[in-house]
């Protein structure tokens, strides 16, 4: 069993590598995203939850109840921030650790690069891209000149800073919480997914 944590600048496809990896690998993930969106459809009673996970085939979907929806979501909405609700923290720590005992899972964001530090097993991927090319693909996208395209991307990364800082004292961009680092710049999803999937096999061969 293996888990690969994978930690995102933005504009760097994360999730279509993380599903491609997981369908390469047979693996499931989890994700700040998939829980929202399982949030929006979990508004049921505790009763109806349970027999939501007991039912369903996935085994991540057992780690996910109405209360970590609901505090997910209210993050994934910024209703509040990630710094502003210690629930937020508690929630995601034993959600990870919790997924991490499951094992053959990507988990994508949730600081698990942190969290799952020196796990043995584990394979902390982190996925990068110029800085230029970010704010040249905003431009574009957002129709955005270089300074406000620049200010986008800082208030989408900032949030992630912080929130590796306030709780683990870390850097989030610090080489050392990272096995492996693809700059996704220059590097295709097919490529980025088939490079994960090589080293996970290594980490745990």
């Amino acid at each position: 069993m293996a888990v690969i944590t994978i930690s995102k600048e933005f504009g760097t496809e994360s999730e279509k590598v993380a599903s491609l990896v997981a369908e390469k690998l047979g693996y499931e993930y989890i994700g700040e995203n998939l829980v929202a969106e399982i949030a929006k459809e979990l508004n049921i009673s505790e009763s109806e939850a349970a027999m939501f996970r007991q039912t369903s085939q996935s085994r991540i979907l057992r780690f996910v109840d109405r209360y970590t929806c609901s505090i997910v979501q209210k993050v994934v909405d910024r209703e509040h921030g990630c710094l502003d609700d210690k629930n937020y923290y508690e929630v995601t720590k034993k959600l990870v650790q919790n997924v991490h005992e499951a094992g053959n899972v990507i988990i994508l964001g949730w600081g698990g690069q942190c969290l799952l530090k020196g796990k043995p097993d584990t394979l902390h991927v982190r996925l990068i891209k110029d800085m230029d090319l970010k704010i040249k693909e905003v431009m574009q996208s957002e129709n955005l000149n270089p300074k406000a395209a620049r200010a986008f991307i800082d208030r989408e990364e900032d949030d992630l800073k912080a929130y590796i800082k306030h709780y683990f004292q870390e850097d989030w961009g610090a080489a050392h919480l990272y096995d492996l680092i693809i700059d996704m710049g220059k590097t295709s999803v097919e490529k980025a997914a088939d490079l994960i999937c090589d080293n996970v096999k290594h980490k745990t061969g």
